[in-house]
């Protein structure tokens, strides 16, 4: 059984190597707005590593949600908000925990459909 990452493992290879590159990664992508820092890039990364305790998980989560920002066009905030969404869903259904946040804003306006449906489409892959 492997070990849980732990904060204090944060700086330790090879979760330091995997958190500065997703961070340079994210540095690089050309989003409006770019309000955060790279510490900030950090912190969001670990964060997510922490809670889904898999780095290829995070890798990929994190390549995602850079992705889709660029094809949408969102900023830096936007990429921070939706990392810490994917880690707090990390282990639920997420068709049904979505549809759940869905419902629980009674009458959703279109940016709450935009939002549901950017995060239904994230994992998606496309075939053209």
């Amino acid at each position: 059984m492997n070990r849980r990452i732990r904060p204090s493992d944060l700086d330790q290879p090879p979760y330091h190597e995997l958190t500065q590159l997703l961070a340079n990664q994210w540095s690089q992508t050309t989003l409006p707005d770019p309000e955060l820092t790279h510490q900030d890039y950090i912190r969001t990364i670990n964060t997510l590593l922490l809670t889904t305790q898999n780095p290829e998980r995070t890798a990929d989560v994190t390549r995602a949600v850079l992705l889709q920002a660029t094809t949408l066009h969102k900023s830096a905030r936007w990429v921070e908000q939706e990392l810490k969404f994917e880690g707090m869903i990390e282990g639920a259904d997420r068709a049904d925990f979505l549809l759940f946040d869905l419902y629980q804003s009674g009458q959703p306006d279109d940016a709450q459909l935009d939002l549901y449906n950017e995060r239904m489409q994230r994992f998606v892959t496309h075939n053209s």
